[in-house]
């Protein structure tokens, strides 16, 4: 970890369209606000990876497009399961969410990225590439208010499919005892 807490763990995410973007903003505006964060809203592919050696941001977002062709691999697509209240183990408390079924090729593209980054020296946590439970957080921390989850249930029904045609990284960052993270900006 270096001064300003970054570290060298990072997740893969797949971002969401414009209008799925917006609802999610929306229904947080009917939320109290998250004890831990905000993050952009996605669908994390794989989480707890840590480079091999100490990377910059530019280098990291070159290595893992040079390796994993994220961008030619796109899209992906995803259909809602249902909105709901579940345990995030990363925080041990319940946060407001939309469960999704991942499609076909986005577990298999998965899989992809797991077996290359371990060939390139990258590690992956165990409970990374052990369990794969696709979803949008929609606020961290914080269960659904009744106004929340209708308006959730309205923009995000069952079988609803969700589409992702942009990919970014999160890199994990330690400071003051929290738990943050930076979105990568991509390479020129």
């Amino acid at each position: 970890m270096n001064q300003s807490g970054l570290t060298s763990e990072f997740s893969i995410c797949l971002t969401l369209d414009h209008k799925a973007t917006q609802d999610v903003g929306t229904i947080r505006q009917a939320l109290p606000p998250s004890p831990y964060r905000d993050d952009p809203p996605h669908v994390t592919l794989l989480r707890t990876i840590k480079t091999p050696v100490p990377m910059s941001d530019t280098d990291l977002w070159q290595d893992m497009e040079r390796l994993l062709t994220l961008s030619k691999n796109l899209p992906l697509t995803a259909t809602v399961h249902k909105p709901a209240n579940s345990l995030d183990p990363l925080f041990r408390w319940c946060s407001s969410r939309v469960l999704l079924h991942a499609s076909p090729e986005i577990k298999s593209y998965r899989k992809h990225i797991l077996r290359t980054l371990q060939a390139n020296n990258y590690s992956v946590g165990i409970v990374s590439r052990l369990t794969f439970f696709p979803h949008i957080s929609v606020r961290l921390g914080v269960s659904y208010t009744k106004k929340a989850k209708t308006m959730a249930e309205r923009s995000f029904s069952p079988e609803t499919k969700l589409i992702f045609n942009e990919w970014i990284i999160l890199r994990d960052i330690k400071k003051d005892g929290k738990y943050l993270v930076k979105k990568v900006a991509k390479s020129p």
